[in-house]
């Protein structure tokens, strides 16, 4: 992992700063890889930050996971 102290993706610079964090050994290409992959998720999030809400926009709803049956479906008395 080649450390460049002025570089010109701050995303890359990211990757490199969490990796020698963790003391993870990352070849420039893999670098490469996180980043392509980093840059997506940035790029879908800004279209949510971007997305224009107005006072009366309805968050949705929390999911609430069903809960666990008491009686396992398997083993149930028949």
């Amino acid at each position: 992992m080649t450390d460049t102290p002025d570089d010109p993706n701050p995303i890359a610079a990211y990757v490199r700063a969490a990796a020698r964090l963790m003391a993870l050994p990352l070849s420039d290409a893999q670098v490469e890889r996180v980043v392509v992959h980093l840059s997506r998720t940035a790029a879908l999030a800004a279209t949510l930050r971007d997305a224009p809400l107005a006072a009366h926009d309805e968050p949705a709803q929390l999911y609430e996971p069903a809960p666990f049956p008491l009686i396992d479906p398997v083993e149930a008395p028949k």
